[in-house]
């Protein structure tokens, strides 16, 4: 059986108070995944920080492994647009991820 789950995204820009705030969990999630020598470290480190943009679903549970279904892709333009490095500004409602599981 195949279920598809929606994932929504709420990537603030640079005009939403808690910029630096932002731009320093960034960096700091950078650094603790260079640092990280099991794999399994990185992508849970991965997932916690996404967790943090993930407007839908609300339950931790299901956020993290509809995140676990996106594809590289996805996951791309989400770092993009959280970087800043993505022009792209999501709508007031939040960017949605659509994910796929069986």
């Amino acid at each position: 059986m195949t279920e598809t789950k929606q994932v929504v995204f709420e990537v603030p820009d640079e005009r939403t108070p808690g910029y630096l705030r932002r731009m320093k969990n960034l960096a700091e999630f950078q650094k603790a995944q260079k640092s990280a020598i099991d794999e399994v470290e990185r992508f849970e480190k991965m997932c916690s920080f996404l967790a943090d943009y993930v407007k839908e679903p609300a339950d931790p549970e299901e956020a993290r492994e509809a995140l676990m279904e996106a594809t590289k892709e996805q996951i791309d333009d989400l770092f993009a647009l959280i970087s800043g490095r993505k022009a792209q500004v999501p709508p007031s409602n939040g960017e949605s991820l659509e994910t796929t599981t069986q």
